[in-house]
């Protein structure tokens, strides 16, 4: 099915404003509508009435729904949080305000609806968040971009720039350590050093590179395979009873020790495998267990792309069967009987490394398992 562009504003000006603001984009994000670009909140004074002011934002998504369908899906979304159109007439103080901007280059007058938005050129409120996502936009009515409608606009209002990161669901309220796991290359400690900057939290992460074994593995797995487990173990076990003897506050980690196993299990042979797993439960204790597993995946190709883009020698030469396996061993796993929860997230269409919308929906799939 055709996706289509469009773009919306999203408001709040009543209660946790900023968390009515988050709820909405979870259950967009339960829809089809993808959120592409986000742009940061601004917190705003009542437009055309006296009221507590607005918590305000735009966002890109992409849809494979048509314009009335999204605006059934955006007053259901709005009758959840809280607001119901149809008692209120003119402007009023509202939970959730979501308003549909553009569709593509699209114009609609019906009696439900009108698009473009007829009044969003004269709100600054509406103007300046669009402008920091999409300055170039043309109004198909008024043939200006949306950069050039803003330098025009007569709205004096002035806004209050809230830093992106406002976005970030307060995810640590729930959990106080988490650990992101997943195949070679998908990008966890990319995604765990992220979420570490954002939220200030301390950061354990695996130092793989001090694996005097690792690059004679790949090229000798049957020679170097029990060598560079047992030295992975060690390293692990230390790193791990360190960190913890240093730190007590909310954390996130890069590996789940537990995935020791996973990767001993397909490069050992059993015998080597049993001698292997003697020393891991003689070594291992299940304190300072997560409060939560992030498992992220994606497709063989995906990961292979991604892996040689960081361009690491040694895993240069990681062949397609090698990852399948992992991920095999990954998936029974996260299926086991564990003693803290697992959200798997496919990582596929997210490029949260440089997206930041992206990054914010992964964080929002992240904050759903502390309601599930």
């Amino acid at each position: 099915m055709k996706k289509h562009q469009a773009f919306i504003s999203l408001g709040s000006n009543l209660g946790d404003r900023l968390e009515l603001l988050q709820r909405a984009l979870v259950l967009i994000d339960k829809q089809p509508i993808r959120i592409k670009s986000l742009s940061s909140i601004y917190e705003t004074p009542a437009w055309g009435f006296n009221s507590y002011p607005f918590y305000n934002a735009c966002a890109l998504i992409e849809t494979i729904l048509s314009p009335e369908e999204l605006l059934q899906v955006f007053f259901q979304i709005e009758e959840k949080l809280g607001r119901f159109r149809e008692l209120s007439n003119g402007y009023s103080a509202r939970k959730i305000d979501l308003d549909l901007l553009f569709y593509e280059d699209h114009v609609i007058s019906s009696k439900n609806l009108t698009i473009p938005h007829p009044r969003m050129h004269l709100r600054n409120f509406i103007l300046v968040p669009f402008v920091e996502i999409a300055p170039q936009w043309k109004h198909p009515l008024l043939k200006k971009t949306i950069l050039e409608l803003l330098k025009n606009s007569t709205d004096k209002d002035i806004l209050e720039h809230l830093p992106f990161q406002r976005w970030s669901p307060p995810i640590f309220d729930t959990f106080s350590h988490i650990i992101i796991e997943g195949n070679i290359g998908v990008g966890k400690t990319t995604l765990a050093q992220k979420i570490a900057i954002d939220y200030k939290l301390s950061f354990l992460q695996e130092s793989f590179a001090k694996n005097p074994y690792l690059e004679k593995f790949y090229k000798d797995p049957l020679k170097y395979s029990l060598a560079v487990e047992r030295f992975f173990l060690k390293d692990r076990i230390e790193q791990t009873n360190g960190f913890w003897n240093q730190n007590r506050g909310n954390s996130i980690s890069d590996y789940n020790i537990q995935k020791s196993l996973i990767f001993a299990r397909q490069n050992l042979n059993d015998k080597d495998y049993n001698v292997y797993k003697k020393q891991f439960d003689m070594s291992y204790t299940s304190q300072n267990l997560p409060d939560l597993m992030v498992y992220l995946h994606t497709d063989i190709k995906t990961l292979q792309t991604q892996i040689k883009k960081r361009g690491r020698p040694f895993e240069q030469q990681i062949k397609n069967e090698y990852l399948e396996k992992i991920e095999r061993g990954y998936q029974k796993f996260i299926q086991s009987d564990l003693p803290y929860p697992v959200v798997s997230i496919s990582t596929k269409n997210l490029n949260f490394e440089t997206n930041k919308a992206d990054y914010q929906t992964l964080l929002r799939l992240i904050f759903e398992a502390s309601f599930s």
